[in-house]
């Protein structure tokens, strides 16, 4: 009996399958760069050079309107997810001095007067309500307005130092009149972040207020690791004190949010504008507070929704907090999460959808654990530290 011949296996499906799928990776691709195009695009710049444009009237520090969150105004600031209460703002055993993000979205301007109000500077109450109030369980909250520049201003370097002046202008007023020798945390993000690299070199580091920084909370922005070899260490441990964390957040096993934000960064650095040659970035994870390393959504003790208006005048009641709502992991140099598709509504928005971006929720998905953590470090430096007066 003759053996049976098995007719040729017809590779054509598989190879269209094949074909199909380089199509649909080439096509997210193009999809990509059609959106980064689009945004800066979108993004637009002032009508005149910055040198031929007026600049904004500086702010006065002395005054209640150069501050964005100030002790004493039960301010936004001061509100609290359900079942929580702000410390009592006269027993608070420390300060947080706050440097917000990009608040005014006018980029037909390279620097934004200080004192725009709320409904021009929109993203104000978003940074009161979901940003600074994670540490008023520990702190009296300072945060300064500044000139800060625009979208299209931060490739300006002239008009990003005119933002830094005014932030330095306002720590210096803070140490001088408000702060009385008391520890003090510092925090920041996004383009405060920026601001708040150049303010621990020029201020902090090497100086009598090095021992009185509980911790730096450097968040979505780039942040190297060579801060350990001026003085700053890298946080690894939940309580440790007088060192930095810093993440940047994003979908998991995205390629675009590593590209987009930390791929070319710039940075002070020693007296000089750093872009090429850059140190990695600092990934502490804010889950387990531990450089690198993952964490699953068992350790969320809650996050926060992106704050939506109306906004209330003042501290009120914040949306309830979702319990485990997921994980990070450090997979250089981003901080990964995983938000599940039937999440609450105020996670996910425009950048994440599109590009795997979380920036805008930074503080708000890690928002119970970086206000307990803003509590531990600050009980761990009071217990090793005798009270002081002012060094200065």
């Amino acid at each position: 009996m003759s053996e049976a011949v098995m007719p040729p296996v017809d590779a054509t499906p598989r190879k269209r399958i094949l074909r199909r799928i380089l199509i649909g990776l080439a096509v997210l691709v193009v999809l990509a760069v059609i959106l980064t195009t689009a945004a800066c695009a979108l993004i637009g710049s002032p009508p005149k050079a910055f040198d031929q444009t007026p600049t904004p009237p500086a702010p006065d520090y002395s005054q209640p309107s150069a501050w964005l969150a100030f002790p004493g105004r039960n301010g936004q600031e001061r509100s609290t997810p359900p079942g929580i209460t702000p410390v009592d703002e006269a027993k608070a055993p420390a300060d947080v001095f706050f440097i917000h993000p990009t608040t005014d979205l006018n980029n037909r301007i390279w620097n934004a007067p200080f004192d725009a109000p709320d409904d021009v500077a929109k993203l104000n109450p978003p940074v009161r309500l979901g940003q600074a109030s994670a540490f008023n369980g520990c702190c009296r909250i300072y945060a300064p307005q500044y000139r800060q520049a625009s979208l299209a201003g931060l490739k300006e370097p002239k008009a990003v130092a005119l933002a830094y002046e005014d932030v330095a202008r306002a720590f210096r007023s803070y140490i001088a009149h408000d702060n009385k020798g008391r520890p003090f945390i510092l925090a920041s993000h996004s383009q405060g972040t920026a601001l708040a690299i150049e303010l621990v070199q020029r201020e902090i580091l090497g100086t009598p207020l090095q021992k009185r920084m509980i911790a730096a909370y450097l968040v979505g922005g780039y942040v190297p690791q060579t801060f350990a070899t001026i003085g700053l260490p890298t946080c690894d441990a939940p309580k440790r004190t007088g060192c930095v964390v810093s993440w940047n957040t994003s979908k998991a096993g995205w390629n675009i949010p590593r590209k987009l934000l930390l791929s070319r960064p710039g940075y002070w650095w020693q007296g000089q504008l750093v872009t090429r040659g850059a140190a990695p970035p600092i990934c502490v994870n804010p889950l387990s507070w531990r450089n690198e390393g993952a964490a699953p959504a068992t350790a969320n003790p809650g996050s926060l929704p992106f704050p939506k208006a109306p906004f209330p005048a003042g501290a009120s009641l914040l949306s309830p907090l979702a319990v485990n709502l997921t994980g990070a992991t450090c997979n250089a140099p981003m901080l990964e999460v995983q938000i599940p598709s039937d999440a609450p509504s105020g996670f996910s928005d425009k950048l994440s959808a599109l590009l795997g971006i979380y920036h805008a929720n930074d503080y708000g998905i890690f928002y119970a654990s970086i206000r307990q953590n803003a509590i531990d470090r600050t009980q761990a430096w009071l217990a090793t530290h005798e009270p002081t007066r002012a060094d200065e």
